[in-house]
C-alpha cells in the first residue's frame, strides 16, 4: 500500500474511532504499529490531527480536519435542499429530533439534524461514518436494497453497538422483511442505550435508496409503540423527499 493510501485509511479509521491510539489503530487496519506510527507523525505535522492531552497516546482529528469536511456539504445539497422543509414539519408535528443520513458503502452518515424541543446530545456526530444494522436510518436502507447487496452486508461480521443490537443476520433479516412490508424501519435501543428510532428509505431520481429519515428520541418519551405509530409519518417524509429530488 503506497504511504498516501495508509494515511488516508488512517485518517478515515480514526475519524471513526477516535480518540484513538497505534495499537488500536494497528488492530482496526491489520498494519504494523510502525508504520501507524509514521503516518500518524506525518498527519500531526501537517495539521490534520492533534494528540488528546486527556489520553496519553490517543489522537484525534483536528479542527482543520474538521473544516474540510465543510465543502462535502456541495455533494449533498440537492438532498438537503429536498429535505430540510419536510424534516422541519417533522420537528413541528413530533417535537423530536430529525435525522438525516447517506449511505456510504457499507455504513450511514448523518448529513443533517434539526433538534427537537428536548435535544439530546449525541455521541454520533454530523460525517461520522456508523454501520447501517444499528440504527433505523441504516435498516430503512438495507431493507431497500437488491438481494446480492443484503446478502454481502449480511455476510460480513456485524458490530454490537449496545446489548440490543441485533448481529444475527438471520434475525437481522426478518426484522428487515418486516421493514419492508412495512414501508419503515425501527430500532429500539439498538443503537443507543436509551433511545428509540423510527426511519425511512429515501430514493434517488433513478429510484435506488441511498439516504434515510429518522426520528429518534430517549425511550421515556418516545416509546416501542410510538415508534410504531410514526411510521407512516416517516414514510411519507422519504416519499416527499423523493419526489423533490426527482423534480430537481
Amino acid at each position: 500500500m503506497r504511504p498516501i493510501d495508509t494515511a488516508l485509511h488512517i485518517l478515515e479509521t480514526l475519524g471513526r474511532l477516535q480518540p484513538a491510539g497505534v495499537s488500536e489503530l494497528s488492530r482496526a487496519l491489520d498494519l504494523p504499529k510502525s508504520t501507524v506510527q509514521r503516518a500518524l507523525k506525518s498527519l500531526g505535522e501537517a495539521g490534520w490531527i492533534e494528540a488528546v492531552s486527556e489520553e496519553k497516546g490517543a489522537w484525534s482529528l483536528s479542527l482543520r480536519a474538521g473544516l474540510a469536511v465543510g465543502p462535502a456539504d456541495f455533494a449533498v445539497r440537492h438532498l438537503r435542499a429536498a429535505a430540510i422543509p419536510v424534516m422541519e414539519e417533522l420537528r413541528r408535528r413530533t417535537l423530536e429530533s430529525v435525522y438525516l443520513a447517506i449511505r456510504q458503502d457499507n455504513g450511514v452518515a448523518l448529513v443533517e439534524r434539526l433538534d427537537g424541543i428536548n435535544p439530546v446530545v449525541h455521541a454520533w456526530p454530523l460525517w461520522r461514518l456508523g454501520p447501517m444494522h444499528p440504527s433505523s436510518l441504516g435498516r430503512a436502507i438495507l431493507a431497500t436494497l437488491p438481494p446480492e447487496e443484503l446478502d454481502a452486508y449480511l455476510a460480513r461480521p456485524l458490530t454490537r453497538v449496545t446489548e440490543l443490537t441485533v448481529i444475527d443476520p438471520e434475525k437481522l433479516r426478518a426484522e428487515l422483511v418486516r421493514t419492508r412490508e412495512r414501508g419503515f424501519a425501527t430500532a429500539f435501543r439498538t443503537n443507543w442505550p436509551n433511545e428509540n428510532g423510527v426511519g425511512a428509505a429515501i430514493r434517488n431520481n433513478r429510484g435506488v435508496p441511498f439516504a434515510a429519515i429518522s426520528v429518534s428520541a430517549p425511550v421515556e418519551r418516545v416509546s416501542e409503540s410510538a415508534c410504531d405509530a410514526m411510521g407512516d409519518l416517516l414514510a411519507d417524509a422519504a416519499r416527499r423527499i423523493s419526489l423533490g429530488l426527482a423534480r430537481r
